[in-house]
């Protein structure tokens, strides 16, 4: 019985194995190949990374403002609220009024955090709540290059 399992779990892994192999090896030798077309190799498309159809413009090192990551965040903790009342939702009639009581009081809860995170403006996109820009100088002295540097760190 338990040899039959292993064997299960060894062909398995076998046929998981041939599949990445056909995946990984497959596409070099039916895709095209530039590099031995000389008409193609001066294409300035040829080396840039395919983006549906619109060469790419600036830098892909571009970084979001802060607030994206709080939104970020703040969505992850109310979604994850939402798998806790579903899992009630499902034992509703096991839990009975106790359980109504709790999931009030949780409910409750994520509603003040949501009017303190209101109130304190963690949720506003206007211009007037981000930090201003760094400015960048050529050559700063010590005590502006230190001006400088707090402006984005404090």
């Amino acid at each position: 019985m338990v040899d039959d399992a292993i064997w299960q779990i060894c062909i398995y892994g076998l046929c998981v194995g041939v599949v990445i192999a056909v995946m990984l090896g497959l596409p070099p030798l039916l895709g095209e190949r530039h590099w031995k077309k000389t008409e193609r190799r001066s294409e300035s498309a040829t080396g840039v990374p395919y983006e549906c159809g619109i060469r790419p413009t600036g830098n892909a090192q571009v970084r979001p403002p802060v607030q994206y990551y709080l939104i970020a965040m703040f969505f992850v903790i109310f979604d994850v609220e939402a798998a806790y009342l579903y899992a009630w939702a499902v034992a509703v009639p096991e839990t009975g009024w106790l359980g109504f009581i709790e999931v009030t009081i949780f409910v409750a809860i994520l509603l003040a955090s949501l009017a303190y995170l209101w109130l304190t403006g963690a949720l506003d996109w206007h211009a007037q709540s981000q930090r201003p820009r760094v400015r960048h100088r050529q050559n700063p002295t010590m005590q502006e290059s230190k001006e400088l540097y707090d402006d984005r760190v404090a």
